[in-house]
This record gives C-alpha cells, structure tokens and sequence, in this order.
C-alpha cells in the first residue's frame, strides 16, 4: 500500500512536469485519447464540465445553458473529495497528496475535461500549479470579440489580480477583501499599516487592551501569521523562505504575548479593543465604519507585513479556467456557459438572497460585472432591499445604512489592495501551526522552530511543485 502511494505521487508530479507539451499537442483537436463515456454526440458538441460536490448554482446554470439550444451542451463530471476528517483522525500527507490525482490525471493525459474551477481542487496547490504551467486558456480572446462580456463591463483591477504573465487564465466570479479594521484613534488613519508599524502603535496602547479580540499568543499567531503565510511559498520556483527575517519577527512578536495553551479564552468586551479581522464581502456591513467621513471612525489597516501590502483579495465561491488541451469549439462553447455566470442579469441576481421571514437583504460577495455591482451598491444606499427597522426583545431597533460615500470609499480602498490570494492547503497550516505552538509553550526554541518550518514547508511544496 505505501508502495502504490509513493509510486502515485511520483506519478503525479511527473505529469505536471509535462503538462505544457501534452496542452500545446491537444489543442488542435488531433489527439483523440478521450474515452468512451466523453465521447461527444453527433447533434451537439459537448462541454465537460469537472465539479466537486454537486453545487445547486452551478447544476440550475448547466440545465438552464442546455434548455437554449445553442448547439453545445455541458455535461457535469463529478469528482469526489473524501472526507478524511469523518472519523476525526488527521491523515496522512500521501492520503492529501492523491486526492486530486484522478481529476490532475484527466485533466493532463486525456481531453475529457473541458472546463474547471478552483473548488475542484482540495489541494489548492494543484489548481495555482496548473495555473503557473500554462494548463487554462486565456480567457481575454474572448472577451475581444464579446459586447457584453469584456475588460470594460468586468472590473479591470480585480481581472489584472488574476493574470497570470499578461494572461487570464481564471476568473472569479465574485470576491471579497480580507483586511484588519482598527479605532482610528489607536491605528491611526493610514491605511495598509507595515510589520513596524503595528508593533510601534501597539505598544502605545492601554495595559489591558486586546489584539484581535484577545491577549493569548496563538490569538496573534492566526491573524499575524496565518494570513500571510502565502508571501512566504513559491509557488513559481517550489520554494519557501519562512528562514526569512521577517517570519521570524512575527513568530517572536506572538511569542510576547500570553500562553493560552490552545484552549478558549473569554472575550473581554470592557477592554480596548486594539484591532480586528475584517473580511468585507458586502456594503451593509460597512455602516458603522463611515468610511466616507472626514473623520472615520475605523481605518482599514491590512494584516501586518513587511511591505505594507497585508491586505489581499479573494474569491468568494467559484473560479472558472478553460483547459488548453480542448479544441478550438469547445473552447468556443466554454465561454458561451462561463459568460451566463458574468452577466449583470445572473450577477446580481445571485449576489443577494433574502431572508423569507424578515426579507432582510443579505449580499454575499462583491459582482464582478461593473453594473451589478453598481445596483446593489444603490440599492443598499437607497433602502430598497432591506426593512429600515427590525424588532429585538420587543423592542423596534433602526437599522444603520452606508452612505453612498461611504460604498464609494470601501470600492476605493479595494482597487488600492493589491494581492489576490487563492488560499492555502490545510496541511500547510497544520505544519506552521504545529511547530509554532511548540515554540510558544517553550518546547523548542525559535531558531529550531523556524529550521523545522523551513525544511517541512520545503519538502512539501517541492512534491507538490
């Protein structure tokens, strides 16, 4: 059994390393190792589309892309991720490293798949390796020839975020920032603060203040540390760099704070609440912030780094990429369904939901398409989509809108954040995490923890490379 599993991963890694010619000799349509249960039918080319977990939105998009007859139909190819966690155990490296195995071994030796998103990947690894090696189509030609769909009625910051080397190989269809919010009386007003920066002003704060809600070191740990562990991995070049001085200043800046021992703190509302996480994916949440105030009352700081450039954006479900190794027609007939999804119509529409008791208006992620975008923007700013009171404990509480300046700030701020981030393997995060807390209850020393991080995180992202 071990021996099959080494011999898979090997096997595996090996077809990324190929990835490219196998694209470049499909793409003309020549090769035709695709088998029986893809074959196409006569009347209609068929699109094949890879998913993971039957999601609701995209099989109603798939049943109502081929109720139009446009001469395509996309059919689903179901691939299963397993739930390795059912029995609460933690598996192994070589169970993570095959989950993806079948899907990447498709997606290189075969043409049956024509269409992927980013959900089909439980290592994430894969799907950013397949990106790096030229596996998607670039999706900007079809942009050139479409009306509807392009560069000017998509937002241009957030498809430059997702080129990769001048192509847009994927392309989300909804996103949100992750930042940190802070008083602008303790964080100041500039935004997007550095590493020094935060540790400068933190030390000014009231003895019993909290750093993201708490005082305990792995409380800093999964704001400081976590979100920022991308910066530290190649992906490029399959290596790290968590030898780096500033890794090491976040690990002894957690380090100066209380041992929690892994274990639930309360929360202390009475304190000074220094700073805290903000994932932003709508405007109604924004009220409180005033943005668009002379004087705001929070500043959008971005989670510390060296650079200044903490804050990043993501998406927020789905990331559709179009295989290189389908030919020309299918390739065509890709777009045409992935197009439905980046309409105004379908954005906005799926944006949004309400709830059917109160018709509370709940947005869940910021639209791609420009115009959508804008019409939830004003209908948030007018009132339209959600009651101006709701009752508490029998009493009528007022519910606070954002201005219109305020929507316009936080759109500012957005094109101003220049990291998008697909986000990183669980197992990454258990092996930092691991030997981080062993430095921080003093079962190794910082020097021993940073070598072990180094040399995991390098083996790891070497295999997976």
């Amino acid at each position: 059994m071990i021996i099959r599993e080494v011999v898979l991963l090997g096997t595996c890694i090996c077809l990324f390393g190929s990835l490219i010619s196998c694209s470049m000799n499909n793409n003309d349509g020549s090769a035709d190792i695709t088998s029986e249960r893809y074959r196409d039918s006569a009347e209609e080319i068929v699109i094949h589309l890879a998913n993971s977990g039957g999601e609701s939105k995209i099989t109603e998009a798939v049943e109502k892309f081929n109720e139009l007859n446009t001469g395509y139909r996309v059919e689903i190819v179901e691939y299963e991720h397993p739930d390795l966690y059912a029995n609460g155990g933690v598996p192994q490296q070589s169970e993570l490293n095959l989950i993806d195995f079948e899907l990447i071994q498709d997606l290189i030796n075969t043409t049956d798949i024509d269409i992927v998103t980013n959900t089909c990947f439980y290592n994430q690894i894969n799907y950013i390796n397949l990106l790096k090696k030229g596996a998607f189509t670039d999706l900007y030609k079809f942009m050139a020839g479409d009306d509807e769909i392009n560069t000017k009625t998509l937002n241009n910051h957030v498809l430059k975020l997702n080129e990769t080397d001048g192509a847009l190989m994927s392309i989300p269809l909804f996103y949100e920032v992750c930042t940190v919010g802070g008083n602008s009386q303790y964080v100041g007003n500039k935004e997007n603060w550095t590493f020094d920066e935060m540790k400068e002003l933190w030390n000014k704060m009231p003895e019993n203040s909290t750093i993201f809600g708490g005082r305990t070191k792995e409380n800093a740990f999964y704001v400081t540390i976590r979100h920022n562990i991308v910066k530290y991995i190649d992906y490029t070049n399959g290596t790290v760099h968590f030898d780096s001085d500033d890794f090491r200043d976040a690990l002894e800046f957690c380090n100066s704070f209380e041992y929690g021992n892994q274990q639930k703190v309360e929360y202390d509302y009475s304190a000074p609440s220094f700073c805290f996480e903000c994932t932003i994916d709508a405007y109604m949440p924004t009220a409180n912030f005033e943005l668009g105030s002379n004087e705001p009352k929070i500043t959008l700081v971005g989670y510390p780094s060296s650079d200044g450039n903490g804050a990043y954006l993501t998406a927020c479900g789905n990331t559709f990429s179009v295989l290189n190794s389908s030919d020309k027609e299918k390739q065509d007939g890709a777009w045409q369904f992935i197009r439905t999804f980046l309409t105004e119509e379908w954005q906005e529409e799926n944006a949004v939901y309400h709830d059917g008791s109160t018709d509370y208006f709940t947005q869940s992620g910021f639209c791609i398409n420009l115009k959508a975008n804008e019409n939830i923007k004003k209908k948030v700013v007018e009132k339209t989509n959600s009651p101006s009171t709701y009752e508490s404990k029998g009493e009528t509480v007022e519910v606070q809108f954002p201005s219109i300046e305020d929507c316009n700030a936080l759109d500012a701020y957005i094109d101003r954040v220049n990291r998008w981030e697909t986000g990183v393997n669980e197992s990454i995060n258990e092996i930092i995490k691991e030997e981080a807390f062993d430095f921080f209850a003093s079962e190794i020393t910082i020097d021993q923890c940073v070598e072990r991080i180094q040399n995991r995180m390098s083996i790891l992202i070497s295999e997976q490379s």
